[in-house]
């Protein structure tokens, strides 16, 4: 526990000011306890990072846009990446957020993409504990209190299993929201320059998750309401302002998207609608101290029962309850109104239908909610435990306990001795965090509480997911750059491959990367045609049968081959394809055939087929095709931009290995000409006859317009903090308030813990 009972006095110099550390070192320290305990998962397992969209998404990508940064360019968009190469228009990679760009300049030093992962991610859980730790402090929790449920806050289940391990972007989001909650509580207090709060919620929004703004709006909302009741008008126009800016800041992330909505095929989801997918229930709360509890949610793979704990929030929280007092969060000076409005939000949206709006899969919001109940759970722990009534709370203590591992029993009867061994474990844990806290004062009773956390953590990884050996084609996903490039040695130039996922579960235990899917195949070193995409591009994809991460139908090598129209070429052609990897399982008639002619069979195994051309293609830039008559004199230009002088005896269209995304423009020397859809989605430019100079160019639709809106948005932020600083000087030139004044009394802490940050109510925080 956090602080004493009312027996004992702690250690002796646990008021004495001049002992206490600086705050800033505690923030630090529970930012290296945080690491240091999600370290333990990573070497249980070294893929625990690498689950999810990593292997197939974020990781790899983050490694190539490394190198791409450290050679100087920006990659807002890349022709090589065809459906997964317009990254601005993606928008939840990131490319505006310095952090995550500095990330990736790291992550593009190692070879095992594993590692990287888990560098990343553990980096922003520590963040997110730090972050937890400053806002349970503002709002008047104790040190130590703070300190334990921050450190619980990263090891929530949906958090560590959900965005930790596989959507990182949401992990990301979280961990900014929460510093920005805590910088716009403190601003609504007078306590902490605007500029401050805007640069932490520009960091979040430009997560590209959009729950990071849903997350900001709610916190803004919450806090908006507790200054309405204060009627703090002054602090309220300063607290919109500033959210106002950052909301600002979604235009440069999100209007290239809505740029580019028309040729994609992003499904529709602004809906209100409910398929109980990922949909957590109320009853799932009474088993959250349960760590091997695992919720009956539907989930991917039409799963009925979680192989993770999802809902799980911390060990130590419905047991510790019945001793809790109550009357701490009885804060006049600390109003918990946004608390409350926060939590009220979150859970009305948790335990809501799937599709709400533009947001679906609600246990994406839980670990909101458990932030806010966090803050709560951090006052209450304050206070420390009652110490009357001991027999009534201790069968009440140990009715919670047993009603979790009752409830986890129920979920999973097959496992009956890990139940017995993790409610015992907690029940010991919990006796044992009251005994010391009784007993030796608020510095054992928290320290319990941490151990215990880091305790819970590394059973709770080791154990679980129950049943990983399900998902095969995930669990064998290879994470070494250098063996993937060993496995591809035979590609050359641009790699068209023809596969299904599900034929993964054959492939030997130690799998290389025979066959790669998604973000996997910038790994190998070639352009790859596979590629991840949230958002694709709808014509490309109907005409390959390609799904959101390459995955192919079986018609789709007939597709393939097929002569596409008005070009009388096959698609393979018009791609410049000149490695075609052929799935042996998908395709076995194909796989097993010599290829046709001008191709030679390169590799064949168990898992592939691959054939390569006799000669390359092209006319070297990205130019695939041209109508008959056209002679093409020159092409150059293998990024957004290419050059290309032709000569026509008769008109005549071009056609690029390119896909036709909004954005593109054309100049017919020098003046400018239309773009247009052809085959399959390919860019395609139709010239007159004659001799002509053809200029292509892209930039990204709004991304001019959103950087406009976020100058705009930073300047008015610098204003106001500029204001407010003038403000704290005139205010800090008045006489001191005499002794008697309300004002300048010293806000009281829980648990008599003094802050280095208390100030005089109602002043700037000076």
């Amino acid at each position: 526990m956090s602080t004493v009972s009312q027996r004992s006095t702690g250690s002796p110099t646990d008021g004495r000011r001049g002992h206490r550390v600086p705050e800033f070192l505690v923030v630090l320290g529970v930012g290296v306890a945080v690491a240091a305990t999600m370290t333990i998962p990573f070497l249980q397992r070294h893929d625990f990072y690498y689950g999810g969209d990593n292997p197939q998404s974020f990781v790899p990508l983050w490694h190539h846009f490394g190198h791409l940064l450290r050679a100087g360019q920006w990659p807002t968009m890349e022709p090589a990446g065809w459906t997964g190469g317009n990254y601005a228009a993606e928008g939840t990679y990131a490319l505006w957020n310095p952090v995550q760009l500095l990330d990736y300049v790291l992550v593009s030093y190692f070879d095992d993409l594993a590692t990287a992962a888990a560098v990343v991610q553990i980096q922003f859980l520590a963040l997110l504990g730090m972050g937890a730790y400053l806002l349970f402090r503002e709002y008047g929790a104790g040190r130590l209190a703070s300190v334990a449920v921050a450190l619980a806050v990263p090891a929530t289940g949906f958090t560590l299993y959900y965005e930790a391990n596989g959507w990182p972007a949401g992990l990301m989001a979280f961990s900014w929201v929460t510093w920005f909650w805590w910088a716009a509580r403190r601003q609504s207090r007078g306590h902490l320059l605007p500029l401050v709060t805007f640069l932490l919620g520009a960091l979040a929004m430009t997560t590209g998750n959009p729950y990071a703004a849903l997350g900001m709006v709610v916190v803004l909302a919450g806090i908006a309401v507790e200054l309405l009741v204060r009627r703090d008008w002054g602090r309220l126009v300063g607290v919109v302002v500033t959210g106002a800016c950052v909301g600002a800041t979604a235009a440069l992330v999100f209007l290239p998207l809505v740029g580019t909505l028309p040729v994609t095929d992003r499904e529709q989801t602004a809906m209100l609608a409910n398929d109980t997918f990922l949909v957590p229930q109320l009853g799932d709360v009474l088993a959250s101290s349960a760590p091997t509890y695992l919720p009956a949610i539907l989930h991917f793979g039409g799963a009925l029962i979680e192989q993770v704990p999802s809902t799980y929030a911390t060990w130590f929280a419905l047991p510790l309850l019945p001793w809790v007092r109550w009357g701490a969060l009885r804060r006049p000076d600390r109003p918990l109104t946004s608390v409350a409005v926060v939590a009220a939000v979150f859970a009305v949206l948790t335990f809501g239908p799937s599709n709400l709006w533009l947001f679906r899969w609600p246990i994406r919001l839980i670990e909101y909610l458990y932030l806010a109940l966090g803050v709560l759970l951090a006052l209450l722990l304050s206070r420390g435990p009652a110490t009357d009534h001991v027999r009534r709370r201790t069968t009440a203590t140990v009715a919670v306990v047993v009603v979790g591992g009752y409830l986890s029993f129920a979920a999973r009867p097959e496992h009956p001795w890990l139940h017995v061994l993790a409610t015992g474990g907690v029940l010991a844990l919990v006796l044992l965090a009251l005994a010391a806290s009784h007993r030796r004062g608020r510095l054992a009773g928290a320290t319990v509480l941490v151990v215990g956390t880091v305790l819970v953590v590394t059973v709770q990884t080791r154990q679980l997911p129950l049943g990983s050996g399900e998902a095969v084609d995930q669990a064998q996903l290879p994470s070494s750059i250098a063996q993937v490039q060993e496995a591809s040695s035979a590609y050359r130039g641009t790699v068209l491959q023809l596969a299904s996922p599900g034929s993964l579960r054959t492939a030997p235990r130690r799998y290389t990367g025979h066959l790669l899917f998604g973000n996997e195949t910038l790994m190998s070193g070639h352009e790859s045609i596979v590629r991840y995409s949230g958002m694709g591009f709808e014509e490309f994809a109907d005409a390959l049968c390609m799904g959101y991460r390459g995955q192919v139908c079986p018609e789709a090598f007939d597709r393939a081959w097929r002569p596409a129209v008005g070009t009388g070429v096959p698609l393979v052609d018009l791609l410049g394809v000149e490695t075609l990897v052929i799935d042996t399982q998908v395709f076995p008639g194909p796989a097993g055939q010599p290829p046709p002619p001008g191709w030679s069979l390169a590799t064949r195994d168990r898992l592939r087929t691959v054939w390569v051309r006799d000669e390359a293609i092209g006319y070297g830039g990205r130019l695939s095709w041209v109508s008959p008559g056209v002679d093409v004199l020159s092409d150059a230009g293998t990024g957004v931009g290419e050059q290309v002088q032709v000569r026509a005896a008769d008109a005549g269209t071009l056609v690029f290995a390119r896909l036709a995304w909004p954005g593109y423009t054309a100049t017919l020397d020098g003046e400018p000409v239309d773009v247009r859809d052809g085959p399959a989605g390919l860019l395609a430019v139709d010239v007159p006859a004659g001799r002509h100079l053809l200029e292509i160019d892209f930039r990204s639709p709004g991304l001019a317009e959103g950087a406009d809106v976020l100058a705009a948005a930073a300047l008015v932020g610098l204003v106001q903090s500029a204001v407010w600083l003038v403000a704290r000087w005139r205010w800090g030139r008045r006489p001191t308030a005499p002794p008697d004044d309300p004002r300048a009394r010293l806000e009281p802490d829980a648990g008599d813990e003094r802050r280095e940050d208390v100030v005089p109510v109602g002043t700037s925080g000076r």
